[in-house]
């Protein structure tokens, strides 16, 4: 089973992987310093952390600092962590995507999935079939996408 979490942002369904949902959203949140981020992530989300401050040259913030996730090389751009939205061109099933989705362009991000949500039902219908397993999570998913 694959276990997705979905929702609606603006009139698109947006579906994530469950637990990347949980660790984009914890990424995503007001720690109060950095060492509260490293303390409360994921290995794996601490481990890319790390690797974005060192691909761009940057010294990880000390772990009293005040946590600012832009200060991490790309988030401000949009270019990291990777958009869920974009993710989709990638995880949704191809015949999903011709049937229900188009692609789209965003100004900054390149191209995305969007996922109307008025065929909500069909959607998850023909997912279900693909053996993905979808749980609505509103909240969850704005987080995650950065909303």
């Amino acid at each position: 089973m694959t276990d997705y979490v979905y929702g609606d942002v603006d009139g698109a369904l947006i579906l994530i992987l469950k637990e990347r949902a949980e660790q984009l959203s914890i990424l995503r949140s007001d720690f109060a310093t950095w060492g509260d981020a490293k303390r409360n992530l994921s290995p794996d989300t601490w481990a890319g952390v790390v690797e974005r401050f060192d691909a761009g040259e940057a010294d990880v913030p000390a772990d009293d600092e005040p946590y600012d996730l832009d200060a991490v090389p790309g988030h401000a751009d949009g270019d990291w962590p990777a958009w869920p939205a974009r993710d989709m061109l990638r995880d949704v099933p191809t015949s999903v995507r011709e049937k229900f989705g188009r692609v789209e362009d965003s100004v900054h991000n390149g191209s995305y999935l969007h996922l109307d949500a008025a065929d909500e039902d069909e959607i998850l219908e023909a997912l279900r079939r693909h053996g993905w397993t979808c749980t609505r999570d509103d909240l969850l998913v704005e987080k995650a996408s950065g909303f």
